[in-house]
């Protein structure tokens, strides 16, 4: 496990290819990247650029492993396309054509579209057009609340999007011209015109906050606010759906490690494992991020006045600076995970064996396969 501590607050991040560098906005308008991010100490990494386009918040950043470009969205209601020119990044024009923030973007996996959640209720799919030199969108217009994230099949020609509408839905995006025919779980693509709904979940009891496709794109994972998790076999063309509700605070962001297993995070601090077993049924194995048992210290018996006294102090100062470094924080973060993002140094798609989260504390933690392995029962 490595820990770095960058600023108050991260609200994403984005790997390069060789991730030996990273990309990371600061709760605010700028996106910084550093070089030399594989280095063991933070105070190593050296800060190489600053993407200075954006107005307002960068909520998403994606760092594409086909061409070595950036996509930034932000609440000024833009997306960029970043191309690094000699020794500088250099964006180009996106027509997104949204009136709301832009929340979340991806790269699709053939790197030659990406798609932008928006508080708009729709998702501009975006491609590039070399005659006007600009990415032009496609509309997704079906939602009925705002559309909170993106996620891209492996064929890059199916969408999964979540939604403050409580649902989760799967779209088509193929575009003629562009992409060629593939199969998928849900049938032959070419024959879906672009936007036309594949398939929507209503599990969810609360918005749902993010949404992944699993490394074959049989399966398909979101979690909601109402702390539920929700697992879509697409399999035979026939989608099963299965939610666990969580007994702790809701994740906000997903990832699959493997077709089998699932991490989440969110305001619990605490990465979540969940894997596919006993029963053909998923189950959480539980958190990542446990605690020393033997570096516990004895706590002093204190009246039943002061018991209350301190834990509702605790409830008010959690995940704050005046916070850090208390006791009762154990865990690696001390604030909520906003993003997370794939970490290996394995080749194989079909299996992610380390993973990294960001938060509003300011950290990123790269949680490594030594981490995994105390989680019990987990098999990757």
């Amino acid at each position: 496990m490595s820990m770095f501590k960058l600023a108050k607050g991260i609200s994403c991040h984005a790997w390069s290819p060789d991730r030996k560098q990273i990309a990371v906005c600061k709760n605010d308008e700028k996106v910084y990247i550093y070089s030399n991010a594989d280095a063991s100490d933070v105070k190593q990494w050296k800060l190489e650029h600053e993407l200075d386009g954006h107005e307002k918040l960068v909520s998403a950043i994606d760092w594409s492993n086909v061409h070595n470009k950036i996509v930034t969205c932000s609440h000024d209601r833009n997306a960029f396309v970043w191309t690094l020119t000699g020794k500088e990044w250099k964006p180009s024009l996106s027509i997104l054509r949204i009136n709301r923030a832009a929340l979340d973007v991806k790269w699709s996996p053939d790197g030659k579209k990406f798609a932008v959640a928006s508080g708009s209720k729709v998702v501009p799919v975006c491609h590039y057009e070399s005659a006007n030199d600009w990415w032009i969108s496609k509309m997704i217009k079906k939602h009925k609340s705002t559309v909170t994230s993106v996620s891209w099949h492996p064929n890059s020609q199916l969408l999964a999007t979540s939604s403050t509408d409580f649902k989760c839905r799967i779209f088509s995006t193929f575009i003629d011209g562009l992409d060629s025919a593939t199969d998928s779980p849900l049938g032959d693509t070419s024959k879906t015109p672009f936007g036309e709904l594949y398939a929507e979940f209503d599990a969810s009891q609360g918005w749902v906050e993010d949404v992944a496709f699993s490394p074959s794109g049989d399966r398909l994972c979101f979690v909601g606010h109402d702390s539920s998790i929700s697992f879509v076999s697409l399999a035979n063309g026939k989608p099963m759906c299965q939610t666990i509700k969580c007994k702790d605070l809701p994740h906000e962001v997903v990832l699959f490690l493997s077709d089998d297993v699932v991490v989440a995070g969110g305001h619990s601090f605490n990465p979540e494992i969940f894997q596919f077993g006993k029963g053909n049924a998923w189950s959480s194995l539980g958190f990542v991020d446990q605690k020393d048992s033997g570096g516990s210290i004895a706590k002093k018996a204190v009246s039943n006045f002061s018991a209350a006294k301190s834990m509702w102090a605790n409830k008010t100062t959690r995940g704050t600076d005046s916070n850090e470094g208390s006791d009762d924080l154990w865990t690696q973060h001390h604030n909520s995970i906003t993003d997370i993002k794939a970490y290996s140094d394995t080749q194989n798609a079909k299996k992610i064996d380390s993973f990294s989260t960001s938060g509003l504390d300011g950290r990123i933690v790269i949680w490594k396969p030594s981490n995994l392995k105390k989680v019990s029962g987990l098999s990757l």
